[in-house]
């Protein structure tokens, strides 16, 4: 019995963690998208359509800075 329980315990714990992070990760997109809406966003990301090409923009645009 005292395993059951004990299993039971671990469940509800890993359920109420994860459905925690899950509403955390939410309400973070939420939050990024009322700020890039109401400032919009970046304009060293507006040029970089893909994933890639937004990290990659600030390392180019620093590096043609340096140049000049």
């Amino acid at each position: 019995m005292y395993t059951i329980s004990e299993c039971v315990a671990c469940a509800v714990v890993t359920f109420t963690l994860s459905a925690f992070l899950f509403a955390l990760c939410v309400v973070l997109l939420a939050l990024e998208q009322s700020i890039e809406t109401r400032w919009g966003t970046p304009r060293i990301f507006q040029k970089a359509g893909t994933l890639l090409g937004a990290r990659l923009a600030p390392v180019v645009a620093r590096h043609e800075r340096l140049q000049r």
